[in-house]
């Protein structure tokens, strides 16, 4: 699983909104240090999947739409259309030449299979506000 930037920008977003107050886009950029292009784009997406609402218009801004509590990592991943997968084998609907040959059977992806497990499994144990508590530098 590679982190994107996309993702990592998005946290970063979303730890910017935890407080629950309305943020224009400058102000999310100039706390988190990010690129304003990239941060309109992704604030579309969070929006789109219900994590931040945006209020257009001179007052506006974005602000927190979800429960960080409730929403995992894995969650975010989705959201954004990130899902990886560790190899191509693991993705339902992958036609393995190598199994059609041998029956079904491959130890391989057996195993890339419980790796790919064990790390969605992982991302679902952690919620957004698990992710982001420990930041010292942006208590919310």
């Amino acid at each position: 699983m590679i982190i994107t930037r996309e993702i990592d920008y998005a946290v970063r977003i979303l730890r910017s909104l935890r407080g629950g107050e309305l943020m224009t886009t400058p102000e999310i950029c100039e706390r988190e240090n990010l690129p304003i292009h990239f941060v309109y784009r992704i604030l579309k997406k969070l929006d789109i999947a219900g994590f931040v609402t945006i209020a257009r218009g001179k007052d506006g801004g974005s602000r927190l739409a979800c429960n960080l509590d409730e929403v995992t990592f894995y969650d975010l991943v989705g959201a954004l259309g990130d899902r990886k997968y560790i190899s191509p084998c693991v993705k339902s609907g992958y036609t393995c030449e190598y199994r059609i040959k041998h029956g079904g059977v491959c130890g391989v992806h057996d195993q890339l299979t419980q790796m790919q497990d064990n790390l969605d499994g992982i991302m679902k144990a952690k919620t957004l506000s698990q992710l982001i508590a420990e930041d010292p530098v942006n208590e919310g």
